[in-house]
């Protein structure tokens, strides 16, 4: 399978971050339950979870910044400095 590009990736996923994120807690995950196979590799863990996530086997959460989350908080530390 060739990699999904960034721009179908961005189709599932709000920001390039959180599917970072999401192939890298994935791909975490599918490594301690293959760890004691003699084939294991890191490499292939991170294309497994890539291609869970653009086959929608895996739901990306919504990246929020924190300034997003409390918008009146961030208005106000800018404002005091």
């Amino acid at each position: 399978m060739t990699p999904p590009s960034t721009k179908d990736l961005l189709k599932i996923a709000d920001s390039k971050y959180a599917v970072v994120v999401a192939v890298a807690k994935r791909a975490r995950e599918l490594s301690e339950l293959k760890k004691n196979d003699e084939n294991f590799r890191v490499s292939s863990m991170v294309s497994e979870a890539l291609a869970e996530i653009y086959k929608c086997k895996i739901k990306v959460k919504p990246y929020r910044d924190k300034d997003e989350v409390n918008p009146e908080a961030a208005d106000k530390e800018a404002v005091n400095g």
